[in-house]
């Protein structure tokens, strides 16, 4: 007896979805055409303009609607699923490794602190994805208020090394 052959097949009608991405993706690709012959390419431009991020606010607070073509890292969305596997959020796992610096923090320190929230992330890739956190925490046993950290860690699929962490240095007023 054969086995049973099921044939999926696709329905008649337009995909109006599947179809409105594909003009935007051909607009997209006219439009970077029209910037040079590679779509990777990027120029003085766009390197200025990142430098210049760069400069006034690190991996941290890296503005990324300052990036056009030279994309220098990525934000990272807490209720998307980019980098962490399914049912974990990427905001689940941006809490884990902040809990995980912090507790670095706290055996370096000798402190006694607890993670409030995460406030923000940035992440690049490098040996896996490096992410740039900034959170809140808190002295467990008094009631002043939360401390913004920053912290950079690694993270390669179950292998999280925290690169650095520190409060988050206060801006200057004076400049």
């Amino acid at each position: 007896m054969d086995p049973q052959v099921v044939v999926d097949k696709k329905s008649e009608e337009p995909d109006l979805k599947r179809q409105k991405l594909e003009e935007e993706e051909e607009e997209d690709c006219e439009e970077m055409s029209s910037y040079s012959e590679s779509t990777c390419s990027f120029d003085s431009e766009d390197e200025r303009l990142v430098e210049e991020e760069y400069q006034r606010s690190g991996y941290y607070d890296f503005d990324t609607t300052k990036q056009r073509r030279l994309v220098f890292c990525y934000p990272v969305i807490f209720e998307d699923s980019d980098v962490a596997h399914k049912p974990e959020t990427d905001g689940d796992l941006v809490h884990r490794l902040s809990k995980i610096a912090l507790q670095k923090y706290n055996d370096d320190k000798l402190e006694n602190l607890e993670l409030v929230r995460a406030v923000k992330a940035n992440r690049k890739y490098g040996a896996g994805f490096i992410f740039y956190i900034t959170f809140e925490a808190k002295d467990a046993n008094s009631h002043t208020d939360p401390i913004t950290f920053q912290a950079a860690v690694r993270y390669l699929r179950g292998i999280e090394t925290v690169y650095r962490v520190h409060p988050k240095p206060l801006l200057d007023s004076t400049k």
